[in-house]
């Protein structure tokens, strides 16, 4: 296991001092003369931080990377990861033949992030930089070099990775790690892989066994018949070992097919072994779902067990393990009864607006699953408390069949209902109706909500059915019908007349969103208003377009581009500019640790913001904290085996506040454990205000996503819909 002190303290190294003003000028450092050579003056590392939050790699030079200060290169090296534009890769190559371990750990991550360009060379280079560590090293740099081999892809990454599997301990988890890096680009590991991983990962008379050996396997679809009963074996012998790694066991068994069925039987059911935690017990349910037939049977069996246990003793936990397996059960022959029951769970009289939430949140998972028709009273009584709960069920119920007769009334109720979150998943079920009226005029409406989510969800329907949007006149014209096709066989084919125009209240509305996008600076309002227009394929979208295929932020490229390719008719590539013309307000303000203390739905829950992390996503977020921002805040996201996610200003998840510069993504190869804290993203360089606490070890996150610090207090607790009453901040 890499060292948490070594690793953090080389993190530590690569902050600048935030004492320091932003300068500006082509490189971040001059050459020493021989009077500071005597006597080093003090490092001015203010203009590296001003490079890496511009995304300008041309600020970073040769003296910048070859300084004899360490913490020079660190900076330069960190900013040149964090930049990882194709203009980075020079310098990225250079900081990787550094003797400070820190400095390669910084350049292996910022080469892993963008190698699609270059991926033999790049893992070649790696792997080379690699053999030559020294051990005192390893703890460092050999994980940011391992992971980075993986997500490249190379050919030769595979074998690589399995070869670092017999290497001692701490190498051996980094190269399994990878190899589910790996796994997670290429959907596949070949056989031999897969034998090696499970033999580490059982471990033998003279090794010691490596749970994470497990981890690539959850990161494949299938996985072959040859070895799941080898998978189910070591898996089970894992799922005695209390720890952050047993989450890998319990997803591999839900890889073995029909070996795992019983180890999961016992989880779930007979509750062994008995000191499984709430995330497991969820992933032990998600893994059941996964094993077809035997699986549905499981948990078909697992419902009616923890039925008769939630209503003997009504509890939140054992509410959300059963909401989790009424979510997998898509085939509950035998579990009729059971669910029927759960349907009228009743609360006890006691319960608060909490435990009534996790109720309803399984008497409507219950519903979906029994009822027949919308109107069932199953269906539209199952939220206790009649809020959005039972109404998302509703929508989903109504999608099933055609929206026609009664079940249109019921919509559009639900797109008319003040909860944003009704009214989102209403909108939801127009790009699979086409049955529905006056689509054109809905999405108008939507697209003019005030709520950032409602739009975007009547945007994200138009790309998946540009249909929806055709103008309403030509939509009401009846289709002429051909009474004498047989005449007509030996024809010429018809040439296929040009879809209608899209309606000029969709065509306004849209303008109006990307110009309200523009100004709110919402990256993912943004986005999805591209990605509308280039779906209509309106000409006239191609000036609303073109200026953001030359924004500084990758994720407006990327909606820029493919929206041009369609409304220009080729592929159109946006390449990202040689820097970017602002730069984050909190750079080179003084930062410091900050604690912030929740007061919750939950109870006390508290948040340390670490500035040596990400100093100028920290300053943001305890600002926003300052300004009472997150005060009646409403937690919108609550996945009990993954994430505690916060900070919409709605509680549908949507957006931040707006007019805010988006946050440049402050990310690091520090890894996504339990309570760690993270800033949540719709792409590249697009925080805001949304932040989550992870809930268990997701190796999958590491790198991508800025991590910012660590939470204490009884995360566990919280599920959706909680809300924050009110944030205090205090310096740690």
């Amino acid at each position: 296991m890499r060292s948490p002190k070594l690793f953090a303290l080389a993190l530590a190294l690569a902050a600048c001092n935030p004492n320091e003003r932003a300068s500006s000028g082509a490189s971040a450092s001059a050459p020493a003369s021989s009077a500071s050579a005597a006597a080093p003056a003090k490092v001015d590392l203010a203009a590296l931080r001003e490079a890496e939050q511009l995304r300008a790699p041309g600020m970073i030079g040769e003296p910048d990377l070859a300084s004899r200060e360490p913490e020079v290169r660190i900076a330069a090296a960190r900013a040149l990861a964090r930049i990882a534009s194709p203009a980075a890769r020079a310098g990225l190559l250079r900081a990787l033949s550094d003797e400070d371990p820190a400095v390669v750990a910084w350049a292996a991550y910022g080469l892993g992030f963008r190698c699609l360009d270059e991926r033999e060379a790049t893992v070649s280079a790696l792997v080379a930089r690699a053999l030559t560590l020294r051990d005192e090293d390893v703890a460092i740099a050999f994980g940011p070099l391992a992971r980075a081999v993986g997500r490249c892809a190379a050919t030769r990454s595979e074998a690589t990775l399995v070869s670092w599997l017999d290497s001692a301990p701490e190498r051996a988890r980094e190269a399994a790690l990878a190899l589910g890096d790996l796994a997670g680009q290429t959907k596949k590991l070949r056989e031999d892989t897969l034998v090696a991983l499970l033999a580490r990962a059982a471990g033998g008379v003279s090794t010691q066994a490596l749970p994470e050996a497990l981890y690539p396997l959850s990161r494949l679809e299938n996985v072959p018949p040859s070895v799941t009963a080898r998978v189910a074996e070591v898996a089970r012998a894992r799922l005695t070992e209390p720890g952050p790694y047993r989450l890998f066991a319990i997803r591999a068994l839900g890889r073995a097919r029909e070996a795992g069925i019983e180890p999961l039987d016992k989880a779930i059911v007979s509750g062994s072994p008995a000191n499984l935690t709430l995330p497991e017990k969820v992933e032990a349910m998600r893994a059941a779902a996964r094993l077809g037939v035997d699986g549905q049977v499981l948990l078909a069996k697992a419902v009616g067990k923890l039925g008769d246990d939630l209503a003997a003793a009504p509890s939140i936990d054992l509410a959300l393990v059963l909401s989790a397996g009424l979510a997998g059960l898509k085939q509950p022959k035998g579990a009729d009864g059971a669910l029927e029951k759960l349907t009228k769970l009743a609360a006890p009289g006691a319960a608060d607006v909490r435990l009534r939430r996790a109720l309803s949140f399984v008497r409507c998972g219950a519903a979906k699953i029994v009822v027949k028709r919308a109107a069932d009273p199953a269906l539209l009584g199952c939220d206790l408390d009649a809020g959005y709960v039972g109404k998302q069920a509703l929508a989903e119920v109504l999608g099933r069949s055609e929206i026609v007769g009664p079940a249109l009334p019921m919509l559009k109720g639900l797109l008319g209902d003040k909860d944003v979150r009704a009214r989102e998943a209403a909108l939801e079920q127009l790009s699979s109706h086409p049955e529905i009226e006056g689509a054109a005029v809905i999405l108008e409406e939507a697209l003019r909500a005030k709520e950032p989510g409602v739009a975007s969800t009547a945007a994200e329907q138009i790309k998946k059915n540009p249909n929806l949007a055709v103008d309403r006149k030509v939509a009401k014209k009846p289709k002429d019908k051909d009474k004498d096709k047989d005449k007509d066989k030996d024809k010429e084919p018809a040439v296929v007349a040009p879809l209608p125009p899209p309606d000029a209240g969709v065509v306004a509305a849209l303008e109006a969103l990307v110009e309200r996008a523009e100004k709110e600076r919402d990256l993912e309002m943004l986005g999805t208003a591209i990605d509308a227009m280039g779906a209509l394929g309106w000409k006239d979208f191609i000036k609303r377009v073109e200026p953001h295929c030359k924004s500084s932020y990758p994720a407006a490229r990327e909606h820029a581009a493919g929206a041009l390719s369609v409304l220009i008719g080729k592929k159109t590539t946006c390449d990202p500019p040689e820097r970017a013309e602002e730069i984050a307000p909190e750079v080179g303000q003084e930062a410091k640790p900050i604690r912030l203390v929740f007061e919750t739905d939950a109870g006390a829950l508290t948040l340390r913001l670490d500035p040596s992390l990400a100093p100028v996503t920290a300053l943001r977020v305890a600002d926003l904290a300052r300004s009472g921002y997150y005060d009646g805040n409403v937690i919108h996201r609550v996945d009990p085996s993954f994430v505690v996610q916060f900070g919409a200003p709605f509680p549908d998840g949507f957006a931040g506040p707006p007019g805010r510069m988006p946050l440049r993504c402050e990310t690091s190869p520090r890894p996504f454990g339990e309570l760690t804290v993270g800033v949540a993203l719709s792409g590249r360089d697009t925080g805001s205000s949304q932040l989550f606490v992870m809930r268990g070890r997701h190796p999958h996150l590491d790198g991508l996503y800025p991590l910012i610090g660590t939470a204490e207090g009884p995360w566990g607790s919280v599920i959706e819909g909680d809300v924050i009453q009110k944030v205090r901040v205090a310096d740690d």
